[in-house]
C-alpha cells in the first residue's frame, strides 16, 4: 500500500474572540507535526469570512500515523491542552486514499 496514506480533514470552530489565539497556537503545532516520521503533509487555513474558522488537511502514511501523532507531546500540550479548550466545536474526518482511486 505504498501508494495509499490516511487523509484527515478537520474543522475547528473557535469560540467568539478566540481566533488569533488559535492561529498562533495551529503554527507551533504545524511545525511540530511536520516533524513526526509518519505525517506526509500538515497545512491549515482560516477562514476569509469567518475568522474564527479553520480548516486543517492533514496526510499520515497510515492510520497508526494519527494514532501516533495524537500521542505525541506536541499534541498533548498543544493541540489538547490549549486548542480545543478555545473551540467551540470541531469536526474531524479520515479517509484511506488510494492514489489510483482519484478522479
Amino acid at each position: 500500500m505504498a501508494d495509499a496514506y490516511l487523509q484527515v480533514i478537520a474543522h475547528y470552530h473557535a469560540s467568539p474572540g478566540n481566533g488569533d489565539r488559535v492561529v498562533q497556537l495551529l503554527a507551533e503545532l504545524a511545525t511540530a507535526t511536520r516533524t513526526e516520521p509518519e505525517n506526509l503533509y500538515y497545512e491549515y487555513f482560516r477562514a476569509p469570512s469567518d475568522p474564527d474558522h479553520f480548516v486543517i488537511l492533514e496526510k499520515y502514511s497510515d492510520a497508526d500515523g494519527l494514532a501516533a501523532h495524537r500521542d505525541t507531546e506536541h499534541f498533548q500540550q498543544i493541540g489538547f491542552q490549549k486548542i480545543i479548550p478555545l473551540l467551540a466545536r470541531r469536526e474531524v474526518t479520515s479517509h484511506m486514499v488510494r492514489e489510483g482511486d482519484k478522479r
